[in-house]
């Protein structure tokens, strides 16, 4: 493998807050950097959003297209694309659709999403518990933005590897879900939560913090944080996205391992 030949994309949805891409993004491309030596590239599937926000801060962003064109112009033949996707369902799908198109063109490989099978889920419960440090006197809503039905699997994986290691105070929850406050108000209440006045924690389950979270989570009075509250919880939620953390962003360096291209 000739490395001067081979480039890396950093490819998520995007966000369009600045200051979310420089604790996040930013973050995950400089480990990926540093770790293998190669040239990384922060490509958005939003398009609008990777238009917009190009030019902005310290690293260029691109549409998934023009990534792969400029690759090929400037005599790539390697690309590997590390999403970083939470959760891997339909956007994960639509990035492999897009670079499809280029596979005549340009050798491309694609590392796993963050969560995408049993064993995936029970490394990322260990970092995210290292991480987070969860305190047994809260009760934890771990809240994803969800997929369909269909990859609904990857949270319920991710629970299950969060109880083998003895947390019950922690629920995996998907905003897509039916009646995700719902089920949120019966499992506290099964916790006697409310009786006990136990602070409720509210931790995202996105890489990036961004607006539509922040509207679903706490920035609105339908917001899941708030119906909490008016049900008689003391909630408060993290605000952080999963990127700003180290033991989180060491996930994308051990799937790039897989690759024989990191240390």
């Amino acid at each position: 493998m000739d490395n001067q030949k081979t480039v890396l994309f950093l490819a998520s949805f995007g966000t369009s807050i600045l200051r979310a891409k420089s604790v996040s993004y930013d973050k995950i491309q400089a480990d990926i950097a540093l770790k293998t030596g190669l040239p990384v590239w922060q490509v958005f599937t939003d398009d609008s959003t990777a238009n917009a926000m190009n030019g902005f801060g310290d690293t260029r962003t691109y549409r998934v297209e023009d990534a792969l064109e400029t690759a090929i112009i400037h005599g790539f033949t390697r690309v590997v694309v590390v999403p970083v996707f939470f959760a891997q369902g339909e956007l994960y799908r639509q990035l492999k659709t897009r670079l499809n198109f280029y596979r005549d063109r340009i050798d491309i490989e694609v590392t796993e999403a963050v969560v995408h099978d049993a064993e995936s889920a029970e490394e990322t419960a260990a970092a995210l518990l290292e991480a987070l440090e969860p305190s047994p006197e809260n009760e934890y809503l771990f809240v994803g933005h969800g997929t369909s039905e269909k990859y609904s699997n990857n949270y319920e994986n991710l629970e299950k590897g969060i109880r083998n290691k003895g947390y019950e105070n922690i629920r995996v929850l998907r905003l897509k879900e039916r009646d995700c406050v719902g089920q949120a108000i019966a499992w506290l209440k099964s916790r006697e939560a409310d009786m006990r006045d136990a602070h409720v924690v509210i931790v995202p389950l996105v890489v990036a913090w961004g607006d539509y979270m922040a509207g679903e989570l706490y920035n609105s009075d339908d917001s899941l944080m708030w119906q909490l509250r008016k049900a008689g919880f003391r909630t408060v939620f993290t605000g952080n996205g999963l990127g700003e953390y180290e033991e989180f962003r060491s996930i994308y360096l051990k799937r790039l391992q897989k690759l024989d291209l990191t240390d």
